[in-house]
């Protein structure tokens, strides 16, 4: 199967949009990048999976029993562990987006209200329109009788920021700041969705939607952050025998930053990924 052919048969379009080069990197609840174990943890057995001539695979999980609304999960060739994309289709308000207080089933002329005039228009024939926008990553489609029918967010974050801005690693003050808050809000700002701590011969990641580890904590993320971070407020990082930051080089991948914590403290290293246009903390090593 191709993923044209699915295109028409679950009436979606895969495509990039853009505005103000602007991303939006979460939708239901969800985000990119987290990883396939959530969406099976949420949402149990696919309603399908398909399995793409370039290597993607998606799952599409229904919404409403009657195949009217479904949300479909996308993984890349390269890694089909991870969220590359999520789409909802369904021209349905009482469907929660999460997505700039969009609703489905609002009118064109609301939707360009709030997200701006498209860069593009392109007929798709049956199913209606669909509003491209440069320099993002969601896309819209509207249906024949004028209402939001399906939007999608991908990962494009490499097109739109191939190479890292190293003006953009935070201090290590802002990171501390960040990560002493005790606000799981704010915190998540700087954390991957593949975050991965290396914690007493175990190793944590978040297992649940977005949304809903940001507010109930389910994975015990937050939780341990806000444990190992405890007395770095009084941690001499200034002091080149406590502390140094360097760049690690894999081949293949973008630098990633590294904060050392040599003697004096829980953590021993923050690994920091460059995802999305900022860096963000991708590893915890302790």
């Amino acid at each position: 199967m191709t993923r044209k052919i699915l295109i028409l048969i679950v009436f979606l379009t895969s495509t990039i949009f853009a505005f103000s080069q602007e991303t939006v990197s979460e939708l239901y609840g969800f985000k990119i990048h987290q990883y396939k174990e959530v969406v099976t943890n949420e949402f149990g057995k696919p309603f399908k999976v398909n399995n793409f001539d370039d290597g993607f695979v998606s799952e599409i999980f229904l919404l409403k029993e009657d195949k009217s609304a479904y949300i479909i999960f996308e993984y890349p060739n390269w890694n089909k562990e991870i969220i590359f994309s999520i789409q909802i289709y369904g021209a349905f308000e009482d469907i929660d987006l999460k997505f700039r207080d969009l609703k489905m089933g609002i009118s064109e002329k609301e939707l360009i209200k709030k997200i701006g005039k498209p860069t593009k228009t392109k007929d798709i024939g049956e199913y209606g329109k669909m509003l491209e926008y440069e320099n993002t990553n969601y896309s819209f489609e509207i249906d024949k009788t004028g209402k939001l029918s399906s939007i999608k967010i991908l990962d494009n974050y490499n097109e739109l920021f191939p190479k890292p801005n190293v003006e953009k690693i935070p201090t290590f003050e802002r990171i501390k700041s960040i990560l002493t808050s005790g606000n799981s809000e704010k915190i998540s700002k700087i954390l991957s969705p593949e975050i991965e701590i290396y914690l007493n011969n175990e190793t944590l990641s978040f297992k649940y939607a977005w949304e809903k580890e940001i507010k109930k904590d389910k994975s015990k993320i937050y939780a341990t952050i806000k444990e190992l971070v405890k007395g770095i407020e009084n941690f001499d990082y200034k002091d080149e025998n406590n502390y140094e930051e360097n760049m690690r080089l894999t081949l293949g991948e973008n630098p990633k930053h590294v904060l050392k914590f040599k003697k004096g403290f829980k953590i021993k290293e923050i690994v920091m990924k460059w995802e999305d246009g900022k860096f963000v903390i991708w590893e915890i090593k302790t």
